[in-house]
C-alpha cells in the first residue's frame, strides 16, 4: 500500500466516538476529514485545517440526502467533531445561519488539542532483516562462506605453527 494515498483519521474517532456515531454521521465525518486532512495546503506545505464542501459534494461522497445531511451536520456540530464557518472564519452553529450560504467550510473540532494513548512508536523500525532477493542471499552466503573459510585456514595456519614451534623445543 502506499501510504502517499492514504488519509490519516485521528485516534480519538475510533477511542472515543466510534461506537456512538450513527452511518450518516460516519460518512459525513469521514469526508470533511478526507477533504482536509486528506490533503496538503499549496500554499503552506501542511494538511488543510479546513476546506470548502458544498452540498453537492457531500451527497456526492456519501451517497446521502440534503436533509440528512442537513440534520447530520447539525448532529455532529452538537457534538462538537465539526466546525463550520464562513469564508471569513465566523462560525455557523445552527441551520437556520447556514441556509443559503455557498461558501461553507468544514474543520474537525479542535484536532490538535484532542489526544488519546497510543502505544505506536515514534520511529518505525524493522522486525527483521530479510534479504528479498536471489542476488542478496548470494552475495551474502558468499561472504559468510568466506569469513568461514578465512576464519578455519588462519586458526589452522596457527595451530600448526604452534604444533611445529612446540616440536622444535
Amino acid at each position: 500500500m502506499l501510504y502517499k494515498q492514504t488519509t490519516q483519521v485521528p485516534n480519538f474517532l475510533f477511542d472515543m466516538f466510534l461506537p456512538d456515531l450513527t452511518e450518516a454521521e460516519l460518512k459525513v465525518l469521514l469526508t470533511v476529514i478526507r477533504q482536509t486532512l486528506g490533503w496538503l495546503d499549496k500554499r503552506t506545505g501542511q494538511r488543510k485545517l479546513r476546506d470548502r464542501i458544498t452540498s453537492y459534494q457531500f451527497r456526492q461522497k456519501t451517497g446521502l440526502s440534503k436533509r440528512v445531511i442537513t440534520t447530520t451536520i447539525q448532529s455532529l456540530l452538537q457534538k462538537n467533531l465539526v466546525q463550520v464557518t464562513d469564508a471569513t472564519g465566523v462560525s455557523l452553529h445552527l441551520a437556520s445561519e447556514r441556509k443559503g450560504k455557498t461558501n461553507l467550510f468544514y474543520a474537525i473540532a479542535n484536532p490538535v488539542q484532542i489526544t488519546t494513548q497510543t502505544n505506536a512508536q515514534s520511529v518505525p523500525e524493522p522486525v527483521q532483516k530479510v534479504y528479498h532477493n536471489k542476488t542478496n542471499y548470494q552475495k551474502l552466503t558468499e561472504t559468510k562462506l568466506r569469513q568461514r573459510f578465512t576464519g578455519h585456514i588462519s586458526k589452522a595456519l596457527s595451530q600448526r605453527q604452534t604444533l611445529f614451534d612446540f616440536r622444535k623445543n
